[in-house]
């Protein structure tokens, strides 16, 4: 019975604007996956339209701020249809219609085509496995997959890339990030720039020159491959004693192992939190891990929605609009705390860091994070394969500041340098554990201090 009364809801939801106004039961709540609604067999014009008009109009009628961003939505609706319905072929077409989105200047309102929704539901990455980094006027290789073609042409993380197809390689980073879809940060749209050029399908092929740290150079011509990229976790005691909690996303399948570390490590004298490209994730997962470090019931980041009511389902809040972090001096985690954070620290991590740290509670050390923290409900899919995300939250962190455009500052900033590559020097954890260090030679006096005042 329970299970028929379950199943007529939703089909009761599906149908009904009023009872589930977010379409919270009918979409797909995460990426690369496809709903059970069946897509109709259409013609290449009819699914091209089809497509775009969900893509516009859900974000005129659903996205959270009801300005846009300050944005004339018809404007660029005229600026990119003939665009679209001009593109040459269906790869076209797809950036396009996510180009479109990025006129928002939002991470988390974006269209993915058919090929990218496959690569995730796979759990995949179609790239040369390669990362660089802007260093000054220099493209830094920071990471190159150990199974990738640069690693075995003998590429390593340290070394500058030159050119790529022939063209200096800063020139053309350069181009490129005038030319892809805009974003919530300068940080954010430079990552769609690295995307252009290490991304694309298997086995088409692309040259670069490298030179190392002795001024000698590498060419090669290289393949893009397919990479798995599963989900990372680690813990750890470090030879300093203190607890170490690294994790690639906030995923809920992840959250029992993470909050079984922190306990595995609550007699630690502090602890670190690396956060360093996490892309974010799961809010509820986010405010679960901020409440383990938490002695006392606090409040948390405040939500925006479009209404400024809450979201529901059949008139049922599914999260409050003022985040309720349930501390607990029994279960808490209550020695000192550091959160570390790169550019590449976003959505998720960002609402956990930027909260723990207006609460007094964490010490952020790093360098300032993406500034991409909205939130959406799920994936919508598109006629012909494809899916939107659209934000649908907007957070205010506990003392009042917008991180979406901004990022999280950290307390402590550590800037890099290519040598900090060349040589695999951490100087941000190294930072971390100095700190950790200093407030514990320290603590006997404070508690001496506090005691006598």
């Amino acid at each position: 019975m329970r299970i028929s009364l379950l199943l007529l809801l939703v089909v009761v939801l599906n149908g009904c604007t009023v009872l589930d106004p977010h379409n919270i039961v009918g979409r797909v709540k995460t990426p690369g996956t496809q709903s059970t609604m069946a897509v109709p067999e259409m013609n290449d014009g009819n699914w091209k339209r089809e497509a775009f008009e969900d893509v516009w109009g859900t974000v005129n009628d659903k996205y959270y701020d009801a300005k846009l961003n300050g944005v004339d939505w018809q404007a660029v609706r005229t600026k990119y249809e003939p665009q679209i319905f001009g593109a040459g072929d269906d790869d076209r077409y797809w950036e396009l219609l996510d180009k479109m989105t990025g006129e928002l200047r939002d991470s988390h309102t974006r269209v993915h085509g058919p090929k990218q929704v496959a690569q995730q539901r796979d759990m995949e990455a179609h790239s040369l496995g390669l990362g660089f980094l802007e260093m000054g006027d220099a493209l830094v290789v920071n990471s190159a997959h150990p199974e990738s073609d640069p690693w075995w042409a003998g590429v390593r993380p340290g070394m500058t890339i030159k050119t790529i197809d022939g063209e200096p390689a800063m020139a053309l980073y350069q181009r490129l990030k005038t030319q892809v879809r805009d974003s919530s940060t300068p940080l954010a749209r430079a990552r769609g720039a690295l995307r252009k050029i290490v991304a694309g399908d298997p086995d088409t092929t692309i040259s670069m020159t490298f030179v190392r740290a002795d001024g000698t150079e590498i060419a090669a011509t290289m393949k893009r491959r397919k990479f798995r990229t599963p989900q990372e976790f680690q813990q750890r005691v470090l030879p300093s004693g203190f607890g170490y909690i690294r994790f690639s996303n906030f995923v809920g399948s992840m959250q029992s192992d993470l909050l079984q570390a922190i306990t595995k490590m609550k007699d630690g004298p502090g602890m670190i939190v690396d956060l360093r490209n996490n892309g974010g994730g799961s809010l509820g997962m986010a405010n679960a891990l901020a409440t383990k470090f938490l002695s006392a019931p606090q409040k948390g980041a405040r939500l925006l929605t479009r209404t400024g009511k809450p979201v529901t389902i059949a008139f049922i809040p599914t999260m409050k609009m003022q985040t309720e972090l349930k501390g607990n001096a029994l279960s808490a985690y209550d020695k000192p705390l550091v959160i570390l954070t790169n550019e590449n620290s976003a959505s998720a991590s960002e609402i956990f860091a930027s909260t723990l740290q207006d609460l007094g509670r964490a010490t952020v050390i790093g360098q300032r994070s993406c500034g991409c923290l909205l939130g959406y409900l799920g994936y919508a899919d598109l006629a012909g394969g494809g899916q939107l995300a659209y934000s649908e939250l907007g957070f205010i962190t506990p003392k009042g500041k917008r991180i979406e455009g901004e990022g999280v500052k950290p307390d402590v900033e550590i800037k890099l340098a290519r040598e900090d590559i060349l040589f695999s020097r951490d100087r941000v954890l190294e930072a971390a554990e100095r700190f950790l260090q200093e407030r514990i030679d320290t603590q006997p006096a404070l508690q001496t201090t506090g005691k006598n005042g």
